[in-house]
């Protein structure tokens, strides 16, 4: 028979003990115990021990045939008293098995499970890079992510609150120090990015490791865009940024700092590279077109968290230079942005800072834990109120801004945005300067810009302004780029990812793994925290991430489809944990 198409399966009788197997005598016994049997390779296939598996995905996402899925264990919860939260019926049960999971929910696709059990087994450069072949910003996400995975974990579902997964990223981010790998170049063709923001980061990450030669070209004399000028320093530090952007140079990815796009040097890129992504954000503050917009103490947003995060003069426009200092602060939006521009008003002494947005409740768009922290450090939110007019009592000196009531609002018949107000019922509120935030926009010129060599990332090609959001946009419009130069359609691990239902015998009853003592996540207090720049949440320490770790309830895992499997190792090569994947004999195959 010829050894084409076969594959070697060994078995052994038993197992030495480590003292036997430092003679020769036991040595002998052990080879002579070993029974070869030659088996047909399509009748082997690989086999992923459940009890073992951390639900990375690795093994999914790189086996060439498809055939391996993600199994999730039904949580029981009919109990009421069994967890904090309200049972649930047998068929709700099963439906929430494969209708979330924290392993679907990241925007780039990271599975959380897998680097908490890498994390758990004590395997922290394989949990780090886990993170890293994905998210080239695993310092910044642990920090300032908004966590959508945590919305989709079951414990926190149905048993008390999620895993803290953006509190165990930022412990890896920094616990693990090591060398990543260096970018292979495998193709002739260049792309040229531009903007070194997160979008444009995380495309020339997904490019430079699919084998292409990446420069990305950054205006300012920094990369990092909006984490740099526009993010305050409590919620993220700047050296937390500048780790992940060394590791992206540390690979090998080129950027040039400094380096300004206009018309004209755009075309020289046209001829020098064979794509060029777009990724320059929404640095513009949209301006509030009301009354009194021109008067000495009104500012965009982005414009007053540059200032601050550079240590500059605060200013309006030209003729009107004031620093912000004390007084009393307005800022207008409710977005994500408005509360950090409100609790860094705060931060440089002004004496009361009142945040007015025109949602109210569940729909005011900031986080609630953004809501929460904005409260806890002393400023007032008010809801459901529209600007109308800066008011003065001697040009160009701000006294205030009056407000109108909202009724309604939403987009009427033509498709633009209507705010309904009740002009009867206003308010007026003392202002010594005013910050506005109420969104973002790209320049102007890039609308232009229409060429098949030429892609768009990030905030710039869409209305979603979170980081990883971004992020996602990028890591999309790499695969773009890379389908449009080789003509190919690139595998997408995230458009083929399903939750299929595991066997009844997978159960997990969360009664018995809700006893962990967790942790809570390091905060700084609001009294300690309102008069300075200091990171607000801290990172676990060593004891604290293990015990965060344990209560993860494990719901998922791998499995094979024996009859997809070719037996090609590709999975078990690539495993991080090492002991979860064996091959094995089929079902009916030779014994």
């Amino acid at each position: 028979m010829s050894m084409a198409g076969m594959s070697l399966k060994v078995e052994y009788d038993g197992a030495a003990s480590d003292e036997n197997n430092q003679t020769n005598q036991a040595v002998k016994k052990r080879i002579s115990s070993i029974k070869k049997t030659i088996v047909p390779q399509e009748q082997v296939t690989a086999y992923i021990n459940p009890s073992n598996c951390v639900n990375c995905g690795t093994c999914r996402e790189i086996c060439p045939t498809n055939a391996i899925t993600e199994n999730q264990r039904i949580i029981c919860h009919g109990c009421p008293v069994c967890t904090e939260k309200p049972g649930i019926s047998p068929q709700k049960m099963e439906e929430l098995t494969t209708s979330t999971s924290c392993t679907v929910e990241c925007p780039l696709g990271v599975a959380p499970q897998g680097y908490i059990g890498l994390t758990r087994a004590g395997k922290y450069e394989e949990a780090y890079n886990l993170i890293w072949s994905k998210n080239p910003l695993p310092s910044v996400c642990g920090s300032i992510c908004h966590h959508p995975c945590e919305d989709g974990c079951k414990r926190g579902i149905l048993v008390d609150y999620p895993i803290d997964i953006r509190g165990i990223k930022k412990y890896l981010s920094q616990k693990v120090n090591v060398p990543v790998k260096k970018y292979n170049v495998l193709y002739d063709e260049n792309v040229a990015v531009i903007g070194a923001g997160p979008a444009g980061l995380t495309a020339a990450h997904y490019l430079s490791l699919a084998g292409y030669k990446v420069t990305v070209f950054e205006s300012s004399a920094e990369a990092g865009g909006m984490l740099k000028r526009c993010v305050p320093e409590f919620r993220l530090k700047r050296e937390d940024v500048d780790r992940d952007i060394s590791k992206l140079q540390e690979a090998g990815l080129e950027i040039r700092l400094d380096y300004r796009i206009d018309r004209f040097t755009l075309e020289q890129l046209k001829d020098e590279y064979d794509a060029i992504i777009v990724a320059t954000g929404t640095p513009n503050s949209k301006e509030l077109k009301i009354p009194g917009s021109r008067l000495a103490g009104v500012m965009g947003a982005i414009n007053f968290m540059e200032h601050v995060n550079h240590g500059m003069e605060l200013y309006r426009h030209l003729g009107q230079v004031f620093e912000f200092k004390n007084g009393e602060a307005v800022i207008i939006g409710g977005g994500s942005v408005a509360m950090d521009v409100a609790r860094t008003a705060k931060r440089i002494g002004a004496s009361k800072v009142t945040v007015v947005c025109l949602e109210e409740g569940e729909a005011v768009p900031a986080h609630p834990w953004e809501l929460e922290e904005v409260l806890e450090e002393g400023i007032e939110l008010i809801e459901g109120y529209s600007p109308q007019e800066y008011t003065t009592d001697v040009f160009p000196h701000l006294t205030g801004v009056k407000f109108a009531k909202v009724k309604s609002m939403g987009k009427n018949d033509e498709g633009n945005f209507e705010v309904v107000i009740d002009s009867d019922n206003t308010i007026e509120i003392k202002a010594d300067w005013v910050v506005v935030s109420i969104g973002q926009s790209a320049d102007a010129w890039w609308k232009d810009q229409k060429d098949d060599n030429i892609f768009f990332a990030g905030d710039i090609a869409s209305n979603k302004c979170s980081v990883v959001d971004a992020m996602a946009i990028g890591r999309k419009t790499a695969i773009e780029v890379d389908a449009a130069i080789q003509g190919r359609r690139v595998k997408n691990p995230m458009d083929e990812h399903e939750l299929v239902m595991a066997d009844v015998m997978e159960k997990i009853f969360p009664y018995n793994r809700r006893k962990t003592v967790r942790p809570k996540t390091p905060m700084l207090d609001a009294a300690a925290r309102v008069n300075n720049f200091d990171e607000v949440e801290g990172t676990y320490n060593d004891y604290e991430i293990n015990q965060e770790v344990l209560s993860c309830l494990r719901c998922g895992y791998e499995v094979v489809d024996q009859e997809k499997c070719i037996a090609c190792g590709m999975c078990q090569v690539h495993c991080p944990m090492g002991n979860v994947i064996t091959m094995v004999v089929k079902e009916g195959g030779d014994e």
